[in-house]
């Protein structure tokens, strides 16, 4: 992130790009757009509801499959998600004083009821970092981070570990 004293454009750009990830969830390409079951993922979904394992198709086109659907019908159209799962009320916003500001966003986690986390970007590319957020917390990071539970600051917020530190 740059810590110049001019840096305040920059970090609104960045705040308004991960803050727009968090409103508008994440967008699988296509979303909303009519679909059609094509015999390639009909075939994967034969496959897997023969002997088991794992597909990256939506569990729509596996539920299709199942009730009957064949090639050429048509699927519903894939769905916008929450921009990561269980997350709940996230808030985008620009922390610390002058050159040593940084974006960072505070949210809640459906399984942390009462908590208040918080996560700041180092801001080396913002597209990237809101990713790997998306990541950790799916991933389990967030769990694991509140097996050693870490204090909460003087605001209430417990900031993640993995996250960038406070300049």
């Amino acid at each position: 992130m740059t810590t110049q004293p001019d840096n305040g454009p920059e970090l609104e750009r960045q705040r308004i790009t991960i803050e727009a990830a968090f409103r508008d969830g994440w967008r699988p390409m296509g979303a909303g757009e009519p679909r059609v079951l094509t015999e390639r993922n009909y075939a994967e979904v034969q496959a897997i509801l023969g002997r088991g394992g794992w597909t990256g198709l939506d569990q729509a086109t596996i539920d299709a499959v199942r009730d009957g659907a064949q090639p050429g019908d048509p699927l519903p159209p894939l769905q916008a998600h929450p921009y990561i799962d269980d997350v709940l009320d996230a808030e985008v916003i620009i922390t610390g004083v002058g050159p040593q500001q940084q974006v960072a966003v505070l949210f809640s986690h459906r399984d942390f009821p009462g908590a208040r986390f918080g996560h700041r970007f180092s801001g080396y590319d913002p597209a990237l970092e809101k990713i790997e957020l998306k990541e950790e917390i799916e991933t389990g990071a967030l769990h694991r981070m509140m097996q050693n539970q870490p204090p909460a600051d003087s605001t209430g917020v417990t900031w993640t570990t993995w996250g960038s530190p406070p300049q």
